[in-house]
């Protein structure tokens, strides 16, 4: 049975389909390195909405609605207003959306689109290399069907000897995510697999009926479709990290204990109150620590970590 509700979202959205302007661009993408093995390894791009470069004037009548309401929209704002609405309709909290190069697995992240998530929780989750053990990925590698999973399954599988699995559920619990939906779709490449992924504070399983499920592929290939079809997608840049050995040579022990509150997911905030220092301060090191180690930002500086065993 339809959602009334969905409806009532898109209709004035529709009705402004062949408005003249077009959406102002979106902020520089923000990239972050997932450091292969003892290599730089591969970059990851964070960024947001990808910027939309469809002709303004495009209906085709066939098309679903949502997606000739991601196209008419007037400007990246409206269209994430449509999203974050429809969203909450359906009862998730977040979206994801990520490119991952399928020649092993769990597959190799290349994006991901912050603009319907958490973006702190998408930089620890590629800063950890979570998807490394994320066991629902390889599910929706293997299928094309979405897979339900709910956070009680998740904390079953997760084994006490195994460290990073339940260092992973037991982060992801943290955020109040409590089930959802992960499926992929095709890429630009026979190689190249998309992945979306719906996160719910709803407990359980049960409320993920058919009719649900059905709306959630129906948003998830039309925002697939307008990003593949009528966006441009960002490209990750070059560019390695400098050795995390030579620079923690001449660490001052202020600055190691620093690195370990880093390495624990504190914040500025949380780590002056630990070492009893004023923010400032732990803002004075982390911007040298950044320098040191030759990164950009938070999530950078805890790879660069993870690759020195002396931290």
């Amino acid at each position: 049975m339809p959602d009334h509700r969905w409806e009532t979202v898109l209709k004035p959205s529709i009705a402004t389909a062949t408005g003249p302007a077009l959406p102002a661009p979106m902020s520089l993408p923000t990239q972050i390195a997932c450091p292969a093995a003892e290599t730089g390894g591969a970059q990851v791009l964070l960024h947001e909405e990808p910027v939309f470069r469809a002709p303004r004037r495009v209906k085709v009548p066939t098309q679903p609605s949502l997606l000739q309401a991601l196209i008419g929209a007037e400007s990246a704002d409206e269209r994430r207003r449509i999203v974050t609405t429809l969203l909450h309709v359906l009862g998730f909290e977040w979206l994801g959306y990520g490119r991952f190069a399928s020649r092993s697995e769990p597959g190799t992240p290349v994006s991901f689109c912050t603009t319907y998530v958490d973006s702190h929780w998408a930089e620890r989750y590629f800063g950890a290399r979570h998807y490394e053990v994320d066991p629902r990925l390889p599910r929706a590698l293997q299928s094309c069907l979405p897979v339900v999973w709910t956070l009680d399954h998740l904390l079953a599988v997760a084994q006490p000897d195994d460290g990073r699995l339940q260092r992973f559920v037991d982060e992801l619990a943290g955020t109040g995510m409590r089930s959802g939906v992960i499926l992929a779709l095709p890429g630009a490449t026979h190689t190249d697999r998309q992945i979306v992924s719906l996160l719910s504070r709803t407990p359980g399983s049960g409320w993920m009926g058919d009719g649900l499920l059905g709306q959630v592929l129906t948003l998830a290939l039309c925002l697939h479709e307008f990003y593949t079809r009528y966006a441009t997608p960002p490209e990750p840049a070059g560019g390695t990290i400098a050795s995390p050995r030579a620079a923690s040579a001449g660490l001052t022990p202020l600055q190691r204990e620093i690195l370990a509150c880093v390495s624990q997911g504190l914040g500025d905030k949380a780590i002056a109150a630990r070492l009893g220092i004023g923010l400032h301060n732990v803002d004075y090191h982390m911007r040298q620590l950044r320098k040191r180690f030759g990164v950009r930002n938070r999530v950078q500086l805890l790879q660069a970590m993870q690759g020195d065993d002396a931290l």
